[in-house]
């Protein structure tokens, strides 16, 4: 073999070997919107700690990362909760208060489709079921999220229901 088409050889697998390692370390635009959606639900689910003031703060300043200034937020749960949110701090103080009354809440993300995906925004479908520990049991909802892209990082900026799905 020709030194010359060794050279091109070796060129071309190590072009290939760093496209592949990029692929596989660098992450897409789905799996960062994915990120901020499970730092959403981590920090909305208490499990079964208590809301101390603290870490309370900590879970509610958690989502605020998540959300753009402006978002909003128009929800109708099964079971009467409904009600829209202008702002993170109408959010802030809603998240606050849903902690403190349901410590347990429990809140997993499924069928997770990002329909829409431009380069500075994107539509998401989800399906959340929450577990607040009380007698009322599970409720899955599904929900339509818009993203917007900001300096390079992916922000919530509206959060709508789609329907409700069953309670058990």
């Amino acid at each position: 073999m020709s030194p010359t088409l060794r050279k091109g050889l070796a060129g071309i697998l190590s072009a290939g070997l760093v496209a592949l390692v990029l692929w596989w370390f660098i992450p897409s635009e789905e799996q960062r919107i994915r990120k901020v959606l499970e730092q959403a639900r981590a920090s909305v689910s208490g499990g079964a700690k208590p809301a101390d003031g603290l870490a309370l703060l900590a879970r509610v300043g958690q989502l605020t990362q998540c959300l753009t200034r402006d978002v909003e937020v128009q929800v109708d749960v099964f079971g009467g909760l409904s009600g829209n949110l202008n702002g993170v701090d109408e959010v802030r103080a809603a998240a606050a208060g849903l902690a403190q009354q349901f410590p347990a809440l429990d809140v997993q993300l499924s069928e997770i489709q990002v329909g829409v995906l431009e380069p500075t925004s994107a539509r998401v479908t989800l399906v959340a079921t929450l577990e607040t520990g009380g007698r009322n049991g599970r409720t899955a909802q599904e929900f339509e999220l818009r993203f917007r892209k900001w300096e390079g990082r992916w922000y919530i900026s509206r959060v709508s229901t789609v329907r409700a799905l069953r309670s058990r």
